[in-house]
C-alpha cells in the first residue's frame, strides 16, 4: 500500500482513541516530551464509565495536573502506577488514584512487565513521519521502548512542534494502530536557577572533583546547576547522564563538553530524556554528538562502570552518620523517587578512577532542620546503601565515606554539618556507639 495513504487510514480522532479503552486496560503513556496530552486532557470523559485500570504515567513538569486527576470518584476504578512522584502525583496518591512503583530507572520497565506482561494501550506523542515511515517518540526513553514492544495496540499523538532528537525510539508507520493528530507546543521546562550562595559553595568543592577529561552525569535543581555552572574552566568533558539540562547545553555550546577523551561513546552525549527550554531543544538536536538512548542502556550500572573517570554529581534529601543516603521520601511519605540515583552511584563508584558524589546543603527549612542525622528519619526509605556512599559535600566541606568505618564516617560527617548541630550529632554518635 502507498505509505500516504497508509498513514490517511490510520487518522483517526480523539474520540475514536478513548473508544479503543475498555476495562482491565493496562495503559502505558509516554513521558515528559511524550506525554500523550491530548489523552490525558480527554481521559476525564471516559474513566468514570471503565474500571480496574492501570494507567502508567510520568510526571509533566512542575505539578502539572490533568481533569481526571483531580476526580478523586476514580478511586477503586483507577490505579496510577508511577515510579517517579511530583506534587500532583502525590495528591493523587493521597486520593487513593496513584501508587509508587520502587524501582531503578534501567530497568523498571522491564521488571513491571516481568509482572505484568501485556500492556493493552502504549500512548504517546511523536514527531511527524520522515522518509522512512517512522515516527519519533523523542524527548523521553526512559520506559517507552519496553512499553512499546510489549503493547497490544499503539497509538500516536502525531505533533509536528515536537523537536527530533537523534537516537530517539522510532515506531515504523506498520506497527501504529491509531495516529490522532495533533498541534500543541512542545512542553518547556523552566529548571534554570539562580544559585544561593550556598549553592556556589558547594559547587566550587564538587568543582575540584571533576578534571579535564573525566565523564559527568548531573540531576536536576539548583545544587547541580551550580555544580555544573563551576565546569566551564574545564577541558573535554564527557557526558553521561539520564537526564539533559540546560547547563550542559550551554557547556557543550562552549565547548567544554566535547565527548573527546571517553572510552567508550566516544565524541556522544548521551542521555535518555530532555527538561529544557527553547534553547536547549534546539542544541540537542542539531548538535551531532548528541545520541539519546533507553534508561535500559543509559541508566545500565555496567555500562556506567565501563565508562573511565565516571563522575556523577547527585543531591540527597538527608543522609545518617553511617552513610545511608535518602533521597526520595520525607520519612515514609514518598515525595520523589529512585530514578537514577542507584543506578549512577554503583557505575560511578565501579568505574576506574570513578567519583560518585553527593551534593547537598547542610540544613533544610531555612536552617532549623540539620540533613546530617543521627538516623533516618523513621520511615525514611534508603535509596543509596552506604556500601555505596563515596563523597559527600555540604557547603562546610567535604566528607569521605569510600573505604572508611563507621567511626570514621560519623566523625567526618559531623564536621561538614551546620554548626548548630554538631554537638548534638556527636553525643547522638557515641549513644549509638559510632564514636
Amino acid at each position: 500500500m502507498d505509505r500516504n495513504l497508509e498513514y490517511r487510514e490510520k487518522v483517526g480522532t480523539v474520540e475514536d482513541m478513548l473508544a479503543t479503552l475498555r476495562d482491565a486496560d493496562v495503559i502505558c503513556g509516554g513521558g515528559e516530551l511524550c506525554e500523550p496530552q491530548l489523552f490525558y486532557e480527554n481521559f476525564h470523559r471516559v474513566a468514570p464509565r471503565l474500571s480496574d485500570i492501570e494507567l502508567i504515567k510520568g510526571k509533566r513538569g512542575s505539578g502539572y495536573v490533568y481533569p481526571f486527576m483531580e476526580m478523586p470518584e476514580l478511586r477503586g476504578r483507577l490505579n496510577m502506577v508511577c515510579h517517579l512522584y511530583d506534587g500532583a502525583l502525590r495528591k493523587c496518591h493521597d486520593m487513593g488514584i496513584a501508587s509508587h512503583l520502587p524501582s531503578n530507572l534501567h530497568d523498571m520497565m522491564r521488571r513491571r512487565t516481568e509482572y505484568k506482561p501485556v500492556i493493552h494501550k502504549f500512548i504517546a506523542a511523536a514527531t511527524p513521519m520522515d522518509e522512512n515511515g517512522n515516527f519519533a517518540v523523542s524527548g523521553s526513553g526512559m520506559w517507552e521502548e519496553d512499553a512499546y514492544l510489549h503493547a497490544e495496540t499503539v497509538i500516536l499523538e502525531v505533533n509536528p512542534n515536537l523537536p527530533r532528537f537523534p537516537g530517539a525510539l522510532e515506531i515504523p508507520l506498520e506497527k501504529v494502530d491509531l495516529i490522532v493528530e495533533a498541534d500543541y507546543p512542545a512542553t518547556l521546562y523552566d529548571v534554570r536557577s539562580v544559585p544561593t550562595e550556598t549553592d556556589l559553595k558547594i559547587g566550587a568543592y564538587a568543582a575540584d572533583f571533576v578534571h579535564d577529561g573525566d565523564c559527568i552525569q548531573l540531576g536536576l535543581g539548583g545544587m547541580p546547576d551550580a555544580v555544573g555552572n563551576s565546569f566551564f574552566d574545564k577541558k573535554d568533558l564527557g557526558l553521561h547522564t539520564e537526564l539533559f539540562t540546560p547547563v550542559m547545553g550551554d557547556l557543550i555550546e562552549a565547548g567544554v563538553i566535547t565527548g573527546a577523551r571517553k572510552n567508550i561513546d566516544t565524541g556522544k552525549h548521551v542521555g535518555n530524556f530532555i527538561l529544557g527550554d527553547e534553547k536547549l531543544y534546539k542544541i540537542m538536536s542539531t548538535n551531532p554528538g548528541t545520541w539519546f538512548r533507553q534508561a535500559s542502556y543509559t541508566n545500565d550500572p555496567f555500562v556506567i562502570a565501563s565508562i573511565d573517570n565516571m563522575v556523577s554529581i547527585n543531591t540527597a534529601m538527608e543522609i545518617d552518620l553511617t552513610g545511608q543516603i535518602c533521597s526520595e521520601t520525607i520519612g515514609p511519605r514518598q515525595y520523589s523517587g529512585t530514578g537514577g540515583a542507584f543506578d549512577f552511584a554503583y557505575g560511578a563508584q565501579h568505574s576506574r578512577g570513578g567519583r560518585g558524589i553527593i551534593a547537598m546543603s547542610a540544613t533544610a527549612k531555612r536552617g532549623t532542620i540539620s540533613k546530617i542525622k543521627p538516623i533516618l528519619t523513621p520511615g525514611s526509605v534508603v535509596t543509596i546503601s552506604r556500601n555505596l556512599a563515596d563523597i559527600i559535600i555540604t557547603e562546610y566541606g567535604v566528607a569521605y565515606m569510600r573505604g572508611r568505618t563507621v567511626k570514621e564516617r560519623a566523625l567526618q560527617l559531623i564536621q561538614i554539618a551546620h554548626p548548630d548541630f554538631r554537638d548534638e550529632l556527636t553525643f547522638e554518635a557515641k549513644k549509638l556507639g559510632y564514636i
